[in-house]
């Protein structure tokens, strides 16, 4: 027999999923979906914003901060701005349970008086180990997430507001190396420090909605270039380890690995650290500590003779 569609039909998406067990798979979009139509898009939003208030009375704070964070997300492609700004401030907010924490942040330890220098000892006072405290491994990962994307995305004009969210959420991805494992806290120290591992029994990217490895990526990627064109290059170091450790011993991805290589010897010959500038070009030259081709359980196969 044939499978026959009813062409001229086609059903709307509604607020709630349909019920399978009733569906008669008439139409195309029963067995295909499309992407979604951009006259929908105020429909998943509308739909976000009612679960985002059932996940606030019922007190449920981690999924509504990942729901906040992917409606902030849904609005940017809608161009909504204004909207997606208030939806991430108030991700942040949760995250920390303090109202304002993107303008606020620098109250949680006494800072010091002057700013910092990229060729001067480091003058910020490190609230990392403080956000990892406070917020935990996974608040710190969504924070800095976030935070990138209000520096990237909205707050565009305003160069040092913009430097400012770049320096906290660097400051949260330096979370990640305050844990258990002893990493190297001075940030000079990383010119040479590669790490092998970062938060041993703990998939940081087993729920993608949790943690996505292409937005850490992307985001933290954004947060080295803009910190690095600031000459904020001492508090560059430890990222661009944390950024090697990702592309390279998750994503395996080569590529990216040398991105990141040919970045750091911009960053230590800025510095004037030279001997280290050399060494990390010796590595690219002679091909040492990049991702393996052959992913790890496979033998590479050799030419038939």
């Amino acid at each position: 027999g044939k499978v026959e569609f009813c062409l001229g039909t086609e059903e709307m998406h509604m607020s709630t999923p349909p019920n399978l067990s009733q569906e008669h798979f008439r139409v195309f979009s029963s067995v295909e979906k499309s992407k979604l139509p951009y006259s929908q898009l105020g429909l998943v939003i509308s739909s976000y914003h009612q679960s985002i208030d059932v996940l606030h009375a019922s007190n449920q704070r981690s999924l509504k901060v990942q729901a906040l964070h992917t409606l902030g997300n849904l609005l940017i492609f809608a161009e909504k701005k204004r909207a997606a700004f208030k939806c991430w401030c108030q991700a942040l907010d949760d995250i920390f349970r303090k109202p304002d924490v993107l303008h606020t942040w620098k109250e949680f330890v006494p800072s010091s008086t002057s700013a910092p220098n990229s060729c001067s000892p480091q003058t910020f006072k490190d609230y990392s180990e403080e956000f990892l405290s406070k917020v935990g491994i996974w608040g710190c990962l969504q924070g800095a997430v976030i935070s990138a994307k209000i520096a990237q995305f909205i707050i565009t004009l305003n160069v040092n507001k913009r430097i400012s969210c770049c320096i906290f959420s660097a400051l949260l991805f330096q979370g990640l190396l305050r844990t258990t494992l002893p990493h190297p806290k001075a940030e000079r120290c990383y010119a040479q420090y590669e790490i092998t591992q970062l938060l041993p029994g703990i998939e940081l990217f087993s729920d993608r909605h949790r943690a996505d490895i292409c937005s850490v990526v992307a985001s933290l990627y954004y947060i080295i270039r803009e910190l690095h064109y600031a000459k904020q290059n001492l508090m560059v170091l430890p990222l661009l380890a944390l950024y090697q450790y990702f592309v390279s011993g998750i994503c395996q991805d080569i590529v990216r690995n040398l991105e990141a290589r040919i970045l750091k010897i911009e960053v230590l010959t800025d510095l004037h650290f030279f001997s280290e500038a050399f060494y990390e070009l010796s590595l690219i030259f002679y091909g040492k500590n990049m991702p393996c081709p052959v992913p790890s359980g496979f033998k590479a196969t050799g030419k038939i003779k």
